[in-house]
């Protein structure tokens, strides 16, 4: 198990970061692939496996990730209730189906479709690579720091219901790891040391919940991993949940010190 999650790493790793150093049509189709990758791994965490819903599903994501980075939010936005309105004439024409499906699809839009488009907005900045990288590193960091602090010392459960191995102190290193990693490459990353600091421990709780957040799902659907696309790691939601929360907060910090 080990060595398989090195090799993903080592491989996966290097590639995603020169893309997102090239930027560009290269940057969004990665986005837009990994996202299309996450909604199909939620859809079946969801339940939903009909022809129709996926092809709206699948066809809306790639629509509203083209709209986001050709025309911006707004135009997003707009595609965003467009496909709301073509879902509710979907869900009209197949009923009875469960009216359900259509809250899951439109969950399916927010939840990763909405989150990954940071992921875009970040690299449109004029700090656009180190916004990027910034999560990125935020997110591994508060990952290792959390698992590494948790098995060796951690005692008081986090959340066991949601997840059970987590624990209080694990969540403290993570925080603390990540704070400290960021003040440390500041210069590098074009930040303040004490903004860096704050911005941090902020990626690190955030990031935790959307761990958390997936974790939630993955119980409720009775799942135990979200896919196996990754050997290793599970699926590819297991390994971006952390970022889909963390991208938000880090495009926010960024459009307002830059």
């Amino acid at each position: 198990m080990f060595r398989q999650r090195l090799a993903s790493a080592l491989v996966g790793i290097p590639v995603v970061i020169a893309v997102s150093y090239l930027g560009g049509l290269l940057y969004v189709a990665l986005i837009t692939f990994v996202g299309l990758l996450a909604l199909r791994e939620y859809y079946t965490l969801t339940a939903i496996d009909d022809k129709g819903s996926m092809i709206l599903g699948f066809g809306g994501h790639v629509l509203l990730t083209a709209l986001l980075w050709l025309q911006g939010f707004t135009a997003f936005s707009a595609g965003f209730f467009a496909i709301f309105v073509f879902i509710n004439i979907y869900w009209v024409l197949t009923y009875p189906r469960d009216f359900r499906i259509l809250s899951f699809l439109l969950w399916g839009f927010v939840y990763v479709t909405g989150l990954m488009g940071f992921f875009v907005l970040l690299r449109e900045l004029n700090t656009g690579f180190s916004a990027v990288l910034t999560v990125f590193v935020a997110v591994w960091a508060s990952d290792t720091g959390a698992y590494l602090v948790g098995m060796s010392v951690g005692r008081h459960k986090l959340i066991p219901a949601v997840s059970p191995k987590k624990s209080v102190e694990g969540a403290l290193g993570g925080m603390l790891a990540t704070g400290l990693i960021l003040a440390l490459l500041a210069p590098q990353l074009g930040l303040v040391r004490l903004p860096a600091l704050i911005l941090g421990l902020t990626l690190s709780v955030a990031g935790q919940l959307g761990d958390l957040a997936e974790s939630a799902l993955k119980r409720w659907a009775n799942i135990k991993d979200s896919g196996s696309f990754l050997p290793g790691h599970g699926g590819v939601l297991d390994r971006i949940d952390s970022l889909l929360f963390a991208a938000p907060l880090a495009y926010l910090f960024f459009l307002i010190l830059t």
